[in-house]
């Protein structure tokens, strides 16, 4: 079996990745064997020179840190003696945050308009702690620590544990939605699996469609959560970064967005 099935075949029985990173991996995957990439520093450092010159520089950056998460599950099996990928000149792209801000307390407000209990008390519990969507669909009952008002989070990328404070208010939501459950995860389905992926994002974007005319992604409110304790709650970088699960305070700054895109406004000033 090479590298590349391998690879495939993990990402296919992987627990904790949504269906969306898998897609993506899978697709860097087939992108690999296209342009028969091999795992050595020489051949990925052509592959991602080339790369830039060809991809918006989104695409090669995504690229880039999914082929350097790989690469840290090749070396965990021991297919590996280490990671090339941690010897290939990483992708920066200098640029100014200008894309749509979704103000955290008019996130918050749209998610309270959603009927359905389970996937409401949801997004909430995500716009209020900034976890990621499978963090917190995977969510354990025994994870949550009412008495020090804090949770658990076990299924971080990087394998990264993390204990986060949770709200006075969304604890007693999350005690009377629980009612008498002491175990098993905390959102689940009819049939008591695990909520419906695709169902809950269905529901968060035509609700907030609805309201506001503007579609609303449970990554945005990850977005809208490091802003918020950036801009509002006068945060350090560092607490966010560690707040969210982010191994690099890079990642953490590129969730950093401007209430107002005053850029813009003063760039169009000069040109008039």
């Amino acid at each position: 079996m090479t590298h590349v099935e391998y690879l495939d075949h993990y990402l296919l029985t992987h627990t904790t990745y949504s269906k969306q990173t898998i897609k993506a991996y899978r697709s860097d995957l087939r992108q690999m064997k296209k342009y028969c990439v091999e795992w050595s520093v020489k051949s990925l450092q052509t592959y991602f020179d080339q790369l830039i010159q060809q991809h918006k520089p989104a695409t090669a950056i995504r690229r880039y840190h999914a082929l350097m998460a790989l690469g840290n599950e090749l070396v965990r099996v021991k297919r590996l003696k280490a990671n090339p990928m941690k010897q290939v000149r990483p992708i920066v792209h200098q640029h100014v945050q200008q894309r749509e801000h979704h103000p955290l307390e008019e996130a918050i407000q749209t998610i309270r308009q959603i009927s359905h209990p389970t996937y409401r008390l949801f997004f909430e519990l995500i716009s209020q702690t900034g976890l990621r969507f499978m963090e917190a669909r995977l969510l354990s009952i025994e994870d949550i620590q009412f008495a020090t008002l804090t949770l658990l989070v076990r299924h971080g990328k990087g394998r990264r544990l993390r204990t986060v404070p949770l709200g006075e208010k969304l604890a007693n939501k999350l005690r009377a939605f629980l009612g008498g459950r002491k175990t098993g995860l905390v959102f689940r389905s009819a049939r008591g699996q695990a909520i419906n992926e695709q169902e809950a994002r269905d529901t968060l974007r035509k609700k907030s469609l609805a309201t506001y005319g503007r579609p609303l992604h449970p990554h945005d409110l990850r977005v809208s959560f490091a802003t918020y304790l950036y801009q509002t709650g006068d945060c350090r970088l560092l607490e966010i970064q560690r707040l969210l699960g982010h191994g690099s305070s890079r990642t953490t700054e590129g969730y950093i967005l401007s209430q107002e895109t005053k850029l813009q406004h003063i760039i169009d000033a000069l040109s008039a």
